[in-house]
């Protein structure tokens, strides 16, 4: 065998195959490649900062902030994933922040209110619809971004407000703009 990670199979003599489960722990690209992994997830923890600062988010946002630092995980050591895409980055987050709100909007109107406090296991089912909703709506739009459907929740989770809806735009569109910036300079450490 060679010096790289085990075959994904083995022929023994009998003739069966035998699965390698790939036990590694580290990647082995990063021995030449420390200062790229190092470089680039420090960008990724500097544009968060940044973005978490500006905006003066707190942990009660703990499920949309979840949602934009694993898109900041996916442009600077994924870059060139489709799903680092600008489309697909701020269209998935922006479509997901509206199904949120509409779905934020209704449970907390009188109407909804009412409905949801008779039957509280409704707020789950349409919080899970809602969910289904974003990825049918990011997959039909080619806005796929898997992430973006923590927005979805974190939305319906924090309740409604400008200041949520301005957080996840100004985020996803400042991390986007960043990615975009140094995208060139960008190498994907999977």
């Amino acid at each position: 065998m060679g010096t790289g990670p085990p075959a994904p199979k083995e022929r023994l003599r009998s003739g069966e195959y035998v699965r390698h489960m790939d036990i590694r722990v580290f990647d082995p690209k990063i021995k030449h490649q420390v200062g790229r992994y190092l470089l680039q997830s420090s960008l990724a923890a500097l544009a968060l900062f940044a973005i978490l600062a500006i905006e003066g988010a707190h942990l009660s946002k703990a499920i949309v902030i979840a949602a934009i630092a694993s898109t900041a995980f996916v442009l600077f050591i994924t870059p060139n994933a489709p799903s680092a895409r600008p489309r697909n980055v701020i269209g998935g987050h922006l479509l997901c922040l509206a199904i949120g709100s509409a779905f934020s909007l209704f449970s907390g109107a009188a109407i909804g209110h009412d409905i949801l406090a008779e039957a509280p296991l409704l707020f789950d089912v349409g919080a899970a619809l809602a969910v289904g909703l974003s990825f049918l709506a990011m997959a039909t739009t080619d806005t796929e971004h898997a992430l973006a459907a923590g927005t979805t929740l974190g939305v319906i989770a924090n309740q409604f407000s400008l200041s949520l809806v301005l957080f996840v735009a100004i985020g996803v569109v400042a991390l986007s703009l960043v990615h975009v910036a140094l995208r060139r300079h960008l190498r994907d450490l999977r």
